[in-house]
C-alpha cells in the first residue's frame, strides 16, 4: 500500500492504475478535497461532473455508482463511503473566486493553482482545470434552487474509497478556503491510501 498526506492548502498529482483503489481520508474532519482524474493514455478524456450527474441521474453518489468521463465512460467506481455527502457542482477555488466572494486581492492559496501546478510533471501544462469532484463538500439546494455551502459532515477518519476503471492521472488538493463554512473556517490535511 502507498500512503501519503496532502497538507492543508496544497495539491498533489499521481497515477492510479486500472483496478487499484484509492481511499481519501479526512484526518481532522470538515475538510474538502478537490479531486480530478484524466485518462493516462489520452488526457483529453477527463472526469466530468456534468456527465457524472447525468449518467447517475443524481447529485448524490452512492456505493456502486460511477464517476464518468466527458466521453461518458466509467473512470472510477464508488466502493465505500462513510460520509455520503459530496459536491459535483462547484468549481475549484481560485484567485478570481477569492476576489469576487471575499474581496481578497492579495495572493491566496487556491485549489485551481495547486491542481494546475501538481499536474505539470505529467505534461498537463496551462490546462483549464475542470470542475472537480469535491469530496466531503456539503452543498445544499433549496426547493427554489438556491445553493449554499454548509460545513462538511465528515469527522476525523471518515473516508471515501474509489476503484479505478482505467489507468489514470489523478490530482487532489486539500481545499484552501478558510473564510467560510466550506472547511469549517479551518484548513487541514487529508490522507491518501492507494492499494491493489
Amino acid at each position: 500500500m502507498k500512503e501519503f498526506v496532502i497538507e492543508a492548502s496544497t495539491g498533489r498529482a499521481f497515477t492510479l492504475k486500472k483496478g487499484q483503489k484509492i481511499k481519501v481520508i479526512d484526518l481532522e474532519g470538515r475538510q474538502v478535497a478537490d479531486f480530478l482524474a484524466f485518462n493516462e493514455t489520452d488526457p483529453s478524456e477527463r472526469l466530468s461532473t456534468a456527465a457524472t450527474i447525468d449518467a447517475n441521474g443524481s447529485l448524490r453518489l452512492q456505493p456502486d455508482d460511477f464517476l464518468f468521463s466527458n466521453y461518458y465512460r466509467e473512470m472510477l467506481k464508488v466502493v465505500s463511503d462513510t460520509v455520503g455527502r459530496h459536491d459535483l457542482l462547484h468549481p475549484a477555488c481560485s484567485q478570481a473566486m477569492y476576489g469576487w466572494q471575499y474581496q481578497i486581492s492579495t495572493p491566496h492559496p487556491n485549489c485551481r493553482d495547486n491542481l494546475a501546478e501538481a499536474l505539470k510533471p505529467y505534461g498537463l501544462v496551462e490546462i483549464e482545470i475542470p470542475t472537480p469532484f469535491n469530496i466531503f463538500m456539503n452543498t445544499l439546494i433549496s426547493p427554489e434552487g438556491a445553493v449554499r455551502v454548509e460545513e462538511p459532515v465528515s469527522r476525523p477518519g471518515d473516508f471515501i474509497e474509489l476503484e479505478a476503471r482505467m489507468d489514470l492521472i489523478v490530482a487532489l488538493a486539500a481545499c484552501s478556503v478558510e473564510e467560510s463554512k466550506c472547511n469549517g473556517f479551518r484548513c487541514t490535511p487529508v490522507k491518501v491510501q492507494i492499494y491493489a
